[in-house]
């Protein structure tokens, strides 16, 4: 094969893998919008169905728990039938979910919410995996960059969604529904355009990799951890998430108990969100360019920075006036959705980059679905008891015990010498074997 012939088909591929990248971040907006939109008016239907306050929480849990469900099963049908069977089938079980939904607004049935949320996550698990899906058969040193690239898309969606309650409040009466099931409307029309994107525009793939029998989450944690960059990435993804859901899901309830807007509390929320996603393709950069250990710690560094933050906002309603608070709530909020972001992109490249190398009966697709996995667990738990802790300790405490959190993520990071690794050095692309016959 000429060198002519070799540069055209690397780009052909480049321009394949770049289509990829755009189809599923296309998708990823629409699902996010989705997702985002309900989510907004979840709390506020669960306390509108039972009266109670103290339950608001526990749709979101839910939909956090679905996702952590549906990760090892998406990952395992992935491997067996492709990404896009996969992807598509995550998105109608989470349409099928908010048509639940829809359906326990209707009939008042607070278990029937709680069944759709579940089956919502599923959203969030196709999500995750699309950040995955986009580093299929990229060159190490581009990994980074792609996969943040999808997660960036999720930026228009989740900020956008949350002020679609009055369009879809419109929706639903002229639709003879409760208007708090109209934005989930909105979130069964999105999540079908999705469908549409990725049935249509990413094209049909076969298993991912050797037909083997899927390992279990035993044997693929046990694979992963025996690998620096494998712990290292599954914990940043783990605490990084946990510290995230725990804070963020009681700073609402904190700002409204004393006497915050909903207007501002919604404000607050759009700002976290777009800490998360804005900068994630610059994060994708850095984790490229610096290597994903940098990143990782830099990540922990923000997270907190940003505890410490919201920390001080719970001191200043105590001792001071609301407004410092506020102030110390949107900048903190702002910093821990940074280093979400840092400590998801870094570690999920890790992961991306044969965490699994150890043990050949694991593959990619089980690492991915296993740290999905690990990932909501953490998050579904710091969301279920920042409740708890939020009642016994107070808001400043809650943001404690996220630094707390931090802690093992930092001495791992030390103990290993992680922060000051370079970087792997950039490879020059060269013709595979296949290109390389005649």
């Amino acid at each position: 094969m000429t060198d002519a012939a070799a540069n055209a088909d690397a780009f052909i591929d480049d321009a394949s893998r770049h289509r990829r990248t755009s189809v599923l971040g296309t998708s990823q907006l629409f699902t996010s919008v989705g997702v985002a939109s309900g989510l907004a008016v979840g709390g506020l239907l669960a306390e509108n169905i039972t009266g109670r306050t103290s339950l608001s929480g526990l749709p979101t849990t839910a939909m956090v728990l679905g996702a952590a469900v549906l990760a090892v099963p998406l990952a395992r049908l992935a491997a067996r039938s492709g990404r896009r069977i996969a992807l598509v089938s995550g998105l109608l079980i989470a349409t099928a979910g908010a048509a639940t939904i829809i359906g326990a607004a209707a009939q008042a049935s607070f278990p029937v919410l709680l069944l759709g949320a579940l089956l919502v996550g599923g959203g969030t698990a196709v999500g995750l995996q699309s950040r995955y899906a986009a580093t299929d058969d990229v060159e190490p040193r581009h990994r980074g960059r792609s996969l943040s690239i999808v997660v960036w898309a999720s930026t228009v969606g989740a900020v956008l969604g949350p002020n679609l309650i009055d369009f879809g409040a419109t929706i639903a009466g002229r639709l003879g529904i409760p208007d708090l099931a109209g934005p989930w409307v909105l979130t069964v029309a999105a999540l079908l355009v999705a469908v549409a994107i990725l049935g249509l525009g990413l094209r049909a793939s076969g298993p991912l990799g050797e037909a083997r029998v899927p390992a279990s989450i035993r044997v693929t944690l046990a694979a992963v951890v025996s690998r620096r960059d494998g712990l290292i990435g599954l914990v940043a993804l783990g605490t990084g998430h946990a510290v995230m859901v725990g804070i963020m899901a009681m700073s609402a309830v904190h700002l409204h108990s004393y006497g915050s807007s909903f207007t501002f509390i919604g404000l607050v929320i759009s700002i976290h969100v777009a800490g998360m996603y804005a900068l994630s393709p610059v994060f994708g950069m850095a984790t490229d360019r610096w290597g994903a250990m940098r990143v990782i710690a830099l990540g922990t560094t923000l997270l907190a920075v940003g505890a410490l933050a919201t920390m001080m906002a719970g001191f200043a309603d105590e001792r001071l006036a609301h407004a410092a608070a506020q102030q110390w709530i949107t900048g903190g909020l702002l910093v821990i959705g940074l280093g979400w972001s840092a400590c998801m992109i870094a570690g999920s490249t890790l992961l991306s980059a044969g965490a699994h190398l150890g043990d050949a009966r694991v593959s990619n697709t089980d690492v991915q679905g296993t740290s999905d996995l690990i990932m909501g667990l953490a998050g579904a738990t710091a969301g279920g008891g920042s409740g708890v802790v939020l009642a016994l300790v107070g808001y400043s405490g809650l943001s404690i015990v996220g630094i707390g959190l931090l802690i093992p993520l930092a001495i791992l990071l030390v103990a290993t010498g992680a922060t000051t690794t370079s970087p792997q050095p950039r490879r020059l692309r060269v013709p595979d074997a296949r290109r390389q016959r005649d």
